[in-house]
């Protein structure tokens, strides 16, 4: 019962940090894009215990739910190559796990390897959510009203009554 009551207060304290670190990463963004990364393949590895150990897994869930609940946008992007393309000019640059800067023979552009990849992933997903804006946009310019409640109805209560345009 003393390691069961041990193993659950660590647990608890682990969904408090991912909580609270989800919390701080939407106060101060508007969108937030995560690697979509195979988790059970890193869990099989040589870092496979610390992995497990951080819940990787449980803190991207806990961060799409405080992301959907705060109204920030979440979305995860393909991983692969992130470390290895250019986030200037996006061109592949090969490189060493031991190489931690980023210098691109094309552009010149010169970082911290890390960053750069940060960067790729922001780049990626923002490429992706202008596809999605589009067609929001595209949806808006359909639909004349109100703004209404995800049931179709007004704040009062009452359902409205959806107009379409004539395309002209």
């Amino acid at each position: 019962q003393r390691v069961a009551r041990f193993y659950e207060r660590i647990a608890n304290r682990r969904k408090d940090f991912h909580r609270k670190l989800a919390h701080h990463l939407c106060d101060q963004a508007g969108m937030i894009f995560a690697e979509e990364l195979n988790l059970k393949g890193l869990a099989k590895g040589m870092l496979g215990k610390h992995c497990l150990d951080a819940g990787w897994g449980q803190f991207l869930d806990t961060l799409k739910w405080v992301c959907f609940k705060r109204g920030v946008y979440f979305q995860k992007v393909k991983a692969a190559g992130t470390s290895q393309e250019c986030p200037e000019c996006g061109v592949a640059v090969k490189k060493d796990l031991s190489m931690r800067r980023h210098e691109c023979p094309e552009c010149g552009y010169t970082t911290n390897r890390d960053v750069a990849s940060g960067q790729v992933i922001r780049n990626r997903g923002l490429a992706s959510t202008e596809h999605v804006a589009e067609l929001v946009e595209a949806c808006r310019s359909v639909a004349v009203g109100q703004t209404v409640q995800s049931c179709g109805a007004t704040p009062s209560g009452e359902a409205l009554k959806q107009e379409f345009l004539e395309a002209t």
